[in-house]
């Protein structure tokens, strides 16, 4: 059985051992983003330019024109799967960093991430065909027997604790593939459910705990801050100065959330694993 309070004093450790490195891998990903949106900007403004060009120039081909279609619809596509493989890296960078199982440096940490991002897309497509499969399942079964208005309402409803259940078994995914490096997906789903066998309900409020602290921490001061902007009546300067501080403040709060979130699933994996004892080979064998 896990200590919640372990947990969480392991996160606070980590946090504090590892802030610096943390705010780093935040930032270089960030980088990364923002430099990814300049080039899908640029992108559609040169496909944008190319199709006004010939516009222009009398160009009345039909293939031509679909052509440049697909080619920006491609583009997008192209640009959205590099977008998430970046999402997941940076979990997995996160992660890595902020475990108490690693003695990761910061660049051991970024190729980890990039290294953990196609099994984490290869998880997330066999959870979402799981979820359509069960989906698909239980709206036939509910088709099949005439299920009325009310039925159809209830019974996701019904399965929110299901929804809550699974939530709890797979919380610790991302450290299994980054931390453990059990990159093939398949493998990686049975792992996190066995290391999680019999510790739902702990997993389940330690969430809680972490969730309402990141409420507090996070959401409480931005919403004081315009609640007495609001409050003392103050005028057009009030608000945007509220307003730009939020600005300012957003970022910084944003870091925050990811490397508490990334510590707490690290220091939640390194409880259920019980410090690292357990040899992968006994489990895979």
């Amino acid at each position: 059985m896990i200590d919640i309070g372990n947990v969480f004093r392991t996160m606070g450790r980590m946090l504090r051992q590892r802030f610096w490195g943390l705010v780093g891998l935040c930032a270089v990903f960030l980088a990364i983003q923002f430099g990814g949106l300049l080039v899908l900007g640029v992108g559609m403004a040169v496909i944008g330019a190319a199709g006004a060009a010939a516009a222009g120039a009398g160009l009345e081909d039909p293939a031509a024109f679909a052509g440049m279609g697909f080619g920006l619809i491609a583009f997008i596509v192209v640009f959205y799967a590099a977008y998430i493989v970046i999402f997941f890296a940076e979990q997995a960078a996160l992660v890595t960093l902020a475990s108490p199982l690693e003695d990761a440096s910061f660049g051991a940490a970024m190729s980890r991430g990039f290294k953990s991002a196609l099994p984490f897309f290869g998880i997330t497509v066999l959870l979402m065909l799981a979820y359509i499969a069960v989906g698909a399942l239980v709206g036939g079964a509910l088709g099949a027997a005439g299920g009325g208005t009310t039925l159809v309402n209830v019974v996701p409803l019904l399965f929110l604790p299901v929804m809550v259940y699974f939530g709890c078994r797979f919380s610790v995914l991302i450290p299994v593939v980054a931390v453990d490096q059990v990159f093939n997906p398949v493998k990686a789903i049975r792992r996190s459910w066995q290391l999680t066998r019999g510790n739902v309900w702990r997993i389940f409020l330690s969430n809680v705990v972490y969730t309402i602290g990141a409420v507090l921490l996070l959401v409480v001061p931005v919403v004081l801050m315009f609640g007495v902007t609001d409050a003392t009546g103050a005028g057009p300067g009030a608000a945007m100065f509220a307003a730009g501080a939020m600005l300012l403040l957003f970022f910084p709060i944003l870091f925050l959330y990811l490397m508490s979130l990334s510590a707490f699933m690290a220091s939640l994996h390194s409880e259920v694993t019980g410090g690292g004892a357990e040899a992968l080979e006994e489990i895979f064998a």
